[in-house]
């Protein structure tokens, strides 16, 4: 993987910077697919969503929320009553920012990532669905509203 830009100032560096932070999730997310998932269709869901607090505060209130606290790698998970449909197991967990990775089973099979951001001023909840196979564009189309509503409720 080569990466770069050119410009005439460094107004520019926080976004190469912010891209290359991203790279090694987007690797993960590939590799899941590429061992659970190849060849199969595919659709997309993200959802982002102010959230109080630092980072770290928020990745705490959002896990509770999703009933994830204390979730290791290599357990399998599954969100409590009241949250939209989700399941699964947990393939990475990442302390900075604070994230996960699961390779989901419900709300049908599909990568999950799950981050808390700093964005400008603001913190944000991050939900990048990442859905495979036949179904994948119906189970968006039903999951889309329920994860749009779902942080409202939190």
């Amino acid at each position: 993987m080569v990466q770069s830009l050119f410009a005439s100032t460094n107004d520019w560096d926080g976004q190469l910077e912010g891209t290359e932070n991203g790279w090694p999730g987007i690797f993960r997310v590939l590799r899941i697919y590429l061992t659970h998932f190849r060849g199969q269709r595919s659709a997309f869901m993200q959802f982002m969503a102010p959230v109080a607090g630092t980072p770290a505060d928020a990745w705490a209130t959002l896990t509770t929320a999703l009933g994830f606290n204390g979730a290791g790698i290599g357990e399998k998970w599954t969100v409590p009553a009241g949250v939209p449909a989700m399941g699964g197991v947990v393939e990475h967990i990442n302390p900075s920012p604070p994230g996960a990775l699961l390779r989901l089973d419900s709300p049908g099979p599909g990568t999950a990532a799950l981050y808390t951001i700093k964005y400008g001023a603001t913190v944000m909840a991050t939900f990048s669905f990442y859905l495979y196979g036949d179904q994948s564009t119906e189970v968006a189309a039903r999951e889309t509203p329920r994860w749009q509503a779902w942080p409202g409720e939190i």
